[in-house]
């Protein structure tokens, strides 16, 4: 299809614009630090690839809704590396690194100790949100270490610095059941983003936690995926067509991980979600908050979808919330 044409173009482009950073460090015209960057058509030609994939999408269409939803389903599927800096590697190899294997690809599991000074209070799961790695929640692994938890924070499959290419929630639910054999029961799971709906479909599935956290997460996964219909303008016939399959593959509508599945899960259950979200709107916090059994609504200001990572308020909400459920 056009995408597939057009990528080796692209990625000669890439490689001449990497190139021309290289000239403009060399002359004194950049930093350094320039270079750390690299260019790939995923990331710096983002908008042209969403077109053609898009074009793709409208041409299988008209030929064939089935093809097109499929197609549509593996674009969905694909993200996007995140690049990790200098800093964070240091961080990341500063614990202890563990490895298994889920869908024949090498999954890397990081793994934080608290000081030997602070007594320890339980075994945390961190999960990243979808296009993130781990060390996205570096500021609070410290602080969780610091009040004597030990941190299990995985790179999920396709992402950071993990094996794979392509990868479903319904996989990422899988994954997180296999690291739940591989480490016990957590005192408290936590989810970012996509990783909070992930985190909600493995306890649905059997994983052991005694509570759960989800940090600007999506109040669904139908949702979602009408969102990324909408999002990249590809035929909106093919809403129902992409869950059917999902439906066939494993058993479970994406309609079905929503409010239903919400209702089910009576473990205690904090959400935070900072008002000024672009990504995930502030109303599906809410909504979920209403669905959830025994829930509490944490909203913050100012920090966006990724930057509440960082929030020492939130911070310190979680630790709150897990010691007060421990008494």
């Amino acid at each position: 299809m056009l995408y597939n044409l057009a990528y080796p173009f692209m990625q000669l482009s890439a490689l001449a614009h990497q190139r021309y950073h290289w000239c403009l460090v060399m002359m004194k015209r950049r930093p350094k630090l320039l270079l750390k960057t690299s260019v790939r058509p995923e990331t710096h030609y983002n908008g042209l690839c969403g077109k053609l994939r898009r074009a793709d999408t409208i041409l299988l269409s008209r030929l064939s809704p089935g093809w097109a939803a499929r197609y549509a389903i593996r674009m969905f599927e694909k993200p996007t590396r995140m690049p990790c800096m200098a800093n964070d590697l240091e961080f990341e190899q500063q614990s202890q690194q563990h490895q298994l294997t889920f869908n024949k690809c090498r999954i890397n599991v990081f793994c934080h100790e608290p000081p030997a000074s602070v007594p320890v209070q339980g075994t945390i799961l961190l999960v990243h949100g979808w296009e993130g790695r781990s060390v996205m929640f570096r500021p609070l692994t410290e602080k969780l270490l610091a009040n004597g938890y030990r941190v299990i924070a995985p790179d999920l499959i396709a992402h950071g610095s993990s094996e794979g290419e392509r990868c479903s929630f319904y996989d990422l639910a899988q994954l997180l059941l296999q690291i739940n054999q591989q480490f016990g029961a957590f005192h408290a799971a936590i989810g970012h983003s996509f990783g909070g709906t992930a985190l909600a479909m493995a306890i649905d599935a059997g994983l052991s936690t005694h509570r759960l956290i989800k940090i600007g997460s999506p109040d669904g996964l139908g949702n979602l995926l009408d969102s990324y219909i909408d999002y990249y303008r590809i035929p909106a016939v093919l809403k129902d067509r992409l869950k059917q399959i999902y439906h066939r593959r494993y058993g479970m509508h994406p309609d079905m991980i929503d409010t239903p599945l919400w209702k089910t899960l009576s473990l205690p259950t904090l959400l935070c979600h900072d008002r000024n979200d672009t990504i995930i709107d502030i109303t599906q916090a809410q909504k979920m908050s209403a669905a959830f059994p025994n829930c509490e609504l944490f909203l913050t200001d100012g920090w966006g979808h990724r930057g509440v990572l960082k929030d020492r308020n939130i911070h310190q909400k979680i630790i709150e919330f897990m010691q007060s459920e421990a008494t």
